[in-house]
């Protein structure tokens, strides 16, 4: 029988695609990690992007004089993209913040009999949950859509030096979470993917390995894996 532990390793086989001839060039396993390998991973990011920031601060680094001065040789337009990106993350925790969440319809208030209910009244109580989730999914999106309109307003207002400035500092803060965000999926690849069903065999020796994968090869292990942790989370709930 097996173990909690290997019940709970939500798990699927994936292929892996050849980008230059499109064919299947392995099949591996990928799993969802567990806690010990999860913290790992988001410590190690945490590193990355601490030591980029660190780097993109120091205005003798090679990271600052490529990165943040480069800023300079940017368009208006996209030294304001700069500015809005790296904003983007605080307007949307502003807006699930500001905007309520409503509660999802009981199916009491629409069956007659909530545990005999016929087929025409769970569909029409599936039509009403996905109603209010998608009304609240509006509301969170007019909310951005707003602050990010106000928030080009003020840009708006600065002068060249002033507008140049910001986007510079504000680029301690878009490339260091890009980094975090990079070096995340790195770490799901290394510690989430093994040769066999049972997912003993790592399929990778040391993190170099995953590094030196194609990108879109890497891109696609991640996504396999972050898919596989929503189906997870949707199971446990």
């Amino acid at each position: 029988m097996a173990s909690l532990v290997d019940l709970l390793r939500y798990k699927k086989e994936i292929e892996i695609i050849d980008p230059r001839t499109d064919k299947v060039i392995k099949k591996v396993w990928i799993r969802i990690l567990g806690d010990l390998d999860l913290q790992r991973a988001y410590k190690a990011s945490r590193l990355a992007s601490a030591l980029k920031r660190a780097a993109l601060r120091d205005p003798e680094s090679e990271d600052y004089k490529d990165e943040v001065l480069g800023v300079a040789d940017l368009s208006t337009e996209e030294q304001m993209d700069v500015i809005r990106t790296a904003k983007l993350s605080n307007i949307i925790s502003e807006a699930t913040l500001a905007v309520i969440r409503p509660d999802l319809p009981e199916l009491d208030e629409i069956a007659v009999e909530p545990d005999a209910a016929s087929l025409e009244e769970l569909e029409k109580f599936d039509t009403e949950e996905i109603k209010v989730e998608k009304d609240y999914q509006t509301k969170i999106d007019e909310y951005i859509e707003l602050r990010t309109q106000e928030l080009t307003v003020q840009l708006n207002l600065l002068t060249k030096e002033e507008l140049q400035k910001e986007a510079m500092e504000q680029v301690s803060v878009l490339i260091p979470f890009s980094i975090f965000m990079s070096e995340l999926n790195v770490q799901k690849v290394f510690y989430g993917t093994f040769q066999d069903q049972a997912c003993k065999l790592k399929e990778f020796e040391i993190l170099d390995d995953v590094k030196q994968l194609p990108k879109n090869i890497q891109e696609d292990i991640a996504m396999a894996i972050s898919q596989l942790e929503i189906s997870g989370a949707e199971i446990k709930n």
